[in-house]
């Protein structure tokens, strides 16, 4: 079988770029044109190939230094130019490192520190730093707000141990989910500690071991997917406590199909709080005795906008179900929460934690944290 020569390779790579480089340079001219003629805003087709991570941030500096506004809706695949009218340019930057990729409203717009024209209106903001923490910023841009018309994203360059460590400095004393439902003592310095583990259980059994070495206790709720025997026991014998992160909702939809919240009527409800009896009971049968569960959330709740707590646990007594609490509900309302979801802080904990904004409830996804658990 004849390979490809390294030549007619690189004479198709050469040739494509070629054709990118064309393309943006017409669509350059008839911007330049288009802002002469002040041309009303315009629409049309942005293919991955051509709108990427290496041409977006080039291109939009380019059609913004002329005056106009682009805007990428990676999901449609479409590119808007508009022009500038009452647009605010606004300065995004991330917080101590630098060239971390940023996101507005989930489209790409290049990494920090950068500059970005914005219509007024509310955004979400998100720095994604590779292997750390990043975080998000729900900003409501107007001409007054932010003042100095800039935005610093702060990034957690913190291995797992850096951070346990930092809460520990700080005089924070960890709990688990099941020792507030116990009535142990809460003070500003108490802070909940809990782990969804949704991805791979081993992960969750280092960063128990990583919390075992520093005396602290805390709290995994494990999806049926992730509920490995073997670890879910070494976790236990750590005296973590382990939970169920129920999906009975999401299940439920996909068995059935349905399509909207209308459809989960009182006696869907009734159902859901049958099979979830039932979830915990086999739980606890394969698993030993569980406390306290969690709700997760799965593309099937975002469809139906509605989580497994709405439609299962809310309003109902933990104590019928076997358990003494859940991880959601008036618990949270109690405390001054941050989570990792999506390997992004909302908010950022470090401020907070630094100016005893206590107590506090921190969920942390250990699949979020797998750079902590390397061997290097």
């Amino acid at each position: 079988m004849k390979k490809d020569s390294p030549f007619s390779k690189e004479r198709f790579f050469k040739a494509r770029r070629w054709k990118i480089t064309g393309f943006l340079l017409v669509l350059v001219i008839l911007l330049g044109l288009g802002a002469f003629l002040m041309m009303p805003p315009v629409t049309f087709p942005a293919p991955h190939l051509v709108f990427n991570r290496h041409t977006i941030p080039p291109f939009v500096t380019m059609v913004e230094s002329g005056g106009k506004v682009a805007t990428w809706n990676k999901a449609k695949g479409e590119m808007t130019i508009e022009k500038t009218g009452d647009s605010i340019k606004l300065h995004i930057d991330t917080d101590r490192i630098r060239k971390i990729p940023i996101y507005i409203n989930g489209s790409y717009v290049g990494k920090s520190p950068l500059n970005k024209r914005l219509f007024p209106g509310k955004y979400e903001i998100v720095a994604k730093p590779p292997g750390y923490m990043g975080s998000i910023r729900h900003l409501k841009l107007t001409n007054e707000y932010p003042k100095d018309k800039q935005v610093t994203l702060p990034v957690d360059e913190h291995h797992y141990q850096d951070y346990l460590d930092e809460i520990l400095r700080l005089g924070y004393t960890p709990i688990r989910v099941m020792d507030y439902y116990n009535h142990v003592p809460i003070t500003d310095k108490t802070l909940i500690l809990r782990h969804d583990v949704d991805e791979v259980a081993d992960y969750a059994l280092k960063m128990a071991e990583i919390e075992q070495t520093r005396g602290v206790k805390s709290t995994y709720y494990f999806r049926w997917r992730t509920a490995d025997p073997e670890v879910i026991r070494k976790v236990k014998a750590m005296g973590h406590e382990v939970g169920l992160h129920y999906e009975t909702l999401a299940f439920y939809a996909q068995e059935m199909g349905l399509k909207s919240a209308d459809e989960v009527t009182p006696a869907v409800r009734q159902e859901l709080r049958r099979r979830l009896k039932f979830e915990i009971a086999e739980f606890e049968r394969l698993y030993g005795d569980i406390y306290t569960i969690a709700s997760h959330g799965a593309e099937e709740n975002r469809q139906l906008k509605l989580t497994n707590f709405q439609a299962v646990m809310e309003g109902e007594n933990p104590l019928d179900y076997g358990i003494i609490g859940t991880a959601y509900g008036a618990i949270i309302e109690k405390f001054t929460y941050a989570s990792d979801v999506g390997g992004i802080w909302e908010p950022f904990p470090y401020p907070q934690l630094e100016d005893n904004k206590g107590p506090f409830y921190f969920l942390i996804h250990p699949i979020h944290w797998a750079s902590s658990f390397s061997e290097d």
